[in-house]
C-alpha cells in the first residue's frame, strides 16, 4: 500500500550456549550480571538465568533487544562476555584470601556467585583444590577473571520460537502518532506489531500496542463522526 517496511527481525530472545561448564547448571540465577558482545558496544545489566539451552533473564533479553539487527546479521553466532558479579574486584578477592586463608578455594564460605557456578567457572584451575593462603597474586587475578570476564560462544537464539516481539514493520515516519493514522493512505490506521516499534522486556511492548490501539480507535471514531 505504498508504505516503507523496515525488514522485520526477532527481538527479545534468549541465547543458545552449548558449553560443558554450564551444562548441568540449569536453574541457577545470579541477581546482577553484566553482559556484553565482543567487537560491539552492546552491553546490558540485570538478573541472569542459566537454562537447559544457554542463558536467559532480563540482562540477556535487554541485550538481544538492543542488538536485534546486529545479531541477526551475525546469524546469532557471536562471543558473549559475562561478568557474573560486577561488584567483585581484586580488592574483594584479596580480602577473601585473607578471611578464608585456611580453607580450600572450592570450599569458600561465601563465594561471589552460587557455589555450583563457582565450581564450574574455576573447574579447570588447579587452584580450586588449594588453600587460599597458598594463592599467588597471579592466582588471585585468574580467579577474578574467571568470574568477571568469562567468555562464551553463542551458537544461536532460543530454539523454541520464543521470541517475544519483532523489530521492524511500517516506517514510523509514515504514521501520525497523534492518531496512529497513515500519512500515505487516507482512512488507514496502524498499531501494534505491524509498526517498527519494539521495546525492552517489562510490559513496554504491551503498553505500546494498547496505547496505539486506543489512539487509533479514537482517531477512527473522530473521522467517522466528521461524516
Amino acid at each position: 500500500m505504498g508504505h516503507r517496511i523496515v525488514p522485520p527481525v526477532p527481538s527479545l530472545f534468549t541465547f543458545q550456549i552449548r558449553d560443558p561448564r554450564i551444562r548441568s547448571l540449569a536453574g541457577i540465577q545470579v541477581p546482577h550480571a553484566r553482559v556484553s558482545i565482543r567487537d560491539t558496544n552492546l552491553e546490558a545489566e540485570g538478573p541472569l538465568l542459566i537454562t537447559h539451552w544457554g542463558v536467559s533473564g532480563p540482562a540477556i533479553l535487554k541485550l538481544s533487544s538492543w542488538g536485534a539487527r546486529i545479531l541477526h546479521e551475525r546469524h546469532y553466532r557471536f562471543e558473549l562476555q559475562i561478568d557474573w558479579n560486577p561488584a567483585w574486584n581484586l580488592d574483594e578477592v584479596r580480602k577473601m584470601a585473607i578471611n578464608e586463608s585456611k580453607r580450600q578455594v572450592k570450599n569458600t564460605g561465601s563465594p561471589p556467585v552460587p557455589r555450583r557456578l563457582w565450581h564450574a567457572l574455576l573447574q579447570e584451575m588447579p587452584v580450586l583444590e588449594r588453600n587460599w593462603n597458598t594463592c599467588t597474586p597471579s592466582d588471585l587475578q585468574q580467579i577474578l577473571d574467571s568470574i568477571t570476564t568469562s567468555t562464551w560462544q553463542v551458537t544461536g537464539k532460543a530454539t523454541f520460537k520464543e521470541e517475544f516481539v519483532t523489530s521492524g514493520g511500517v516506517d514510523l515516519k509514515e504514521v501520525d502518532f497523534k492518531t496512529f493514522r497513515s500519512r500515505k493512505v487516507p482512512g488507514l490506521y496502524l498499531a501494534g506489531e505491524v509498526l517498527n516499534i519494539d521495546a525492552l522486556t517489562g510490559g513496554f511492548n504491551f503498553q505500546a500496542a494498547w496505547t496505539g490501539a486506543y489512539l487509533a480507535a479514537q482517531g477512527m471514531a473522530s473521522e467517522l463522526a466528521a461524516y
